[in-house]
């Protein structure tokens, strides 16, 4: 006789009779949404998408258990007016055009680089990519625009002159690789659990620079707000985490977003409110940008308009 399987995150169906202490990995905690984060209370990992978070290993070993697990206690008798009245944010009245102005930090403040987080969609996407190919042989020397960088992932040269061309470039011919947190590359078998020092690994093969132009991309986006976050959403296919970054400050943010096929979206804005850093998500068709508010107000507009030739992602 098969029974089904209670515990969270479990879901499966066992036999009583070879029901052993180890058969069941689930989550004792209960699930926990918060700020377009998904997780449980119970391990540390956390999701923005949802099907994701449906699909988190369990952190537990025990036996699997066939009866349901008891319901969260709710709050007895009706909610009263003054209990209602106790659950409603603080301090929510729009300040005024004028002291928004006068609050606001100096635009001077340096941009701070945002962290990264990579899907479980994106880390496959890129394991299946094959980018281990010869770097090119190197353009035209008159196409190249002095202060271009090399394409080639793992070198941070910039192209001054025509002798530019003739340093070594230290590169890596591999392809990214993303698994179960661990980041690498395809061409050496260095493993690092950080982002920054993944980014940081020298070259493995010495070849030429790759001077090749980045064509720019017009991405379609869009913005939504909550109560605490304001969420950016830029739509495209498979973006590379190794060239990416977005640097922002409380009012100001830079984007510079590479897709597959060398295409790249960038984008410079003054933020509409003033906010705090959050991480940034790679997904396989998007990338999110989430930002907590911390001036309340409601945002018409994700940005202001800037003189200047920039891309801002405007939704008004």
């Amino acid at each position: 006789m098969s029974l089904f399987c209670h515990n969270k995150g479990c879901g499966q169906h066992f036999d009583p009779n070879a029901n052993l202490p180890d058969s069941c990995c689930h989550h004792p905690g209960v699930p926990i949404f918060h700020d377009a984060l998904k997780g449980w209370s119970c391990c540390r990992k956390r999701t923005a998408d949802f099907s994701e978070f449906l699909n988190i290993k369990g952190c537990t070993v025990g036996p699997h258990c066939a009866e349901k697990l008891p319901e969260a206690p709710q709050p007895e008798g009706p909610a009263t007016s003054s209990s209602l009245q106790e659950q409603k944010p603080l301090n929510t009245i729009p300040k005024s055009a004028e002291t928004l102005r006068r609050e606001r930090p100096k635009s001077e403040l340096p941009p701070k680089l945002l962290p990264l987080n990579i899907s479980q969609a994106l880390e496959m996407a890129l394991e299946q990519k094959e980018l281990d190919q010869e770097p090119g042989a190197g353009l035209d020397s008159s196409l190249i625009r002095s202060g271009s960088s090399c394409q080639n992932p793992g070198c941070d040269a910039v192209y001054q002159s025509p002798e530019s061309d003739a340093t070594p470039c230290t590169y890596h011919p591999g392809a990214p690789r993303f698994h179960e947190g661990m980041k690498s590359w395809s061409c050496c078998g260095i493993q690092t659990l950080d982002f920054g020092a993944f980014l940081a690994q020298p070259g493995c093969r010495v070849g030429r620079h790759d001077w090749g132009k980045q064509l720019p991309a017009s991405c379609r986006h869009d913005w939504h707000q909550t109560d605490s976050l304001v969420v950016v959403t830029v739509y495209g296919q498979i973006p590379l985490p190794a060239f990416n970054w977005v640097k922002a400050s409380q009012t100001e943010l830079h984007v510079h977003i590479v897709f597959d096929g060398n295409r790249v979206f960038q984008a410079q804005m003054k933020l509409w409110g003033e906010t705090s850093n959050y991480p940034e998500f790679l997904e396989r068709m998007k990338v999110l940008l989430v930002y907590k508010v911390i001036t309340y107000l409601t945002y018409h507009c994700i940005s202001s308009r800037i003189k200047g030739d920039c891309i801002h992602l405007l939704m008004e």
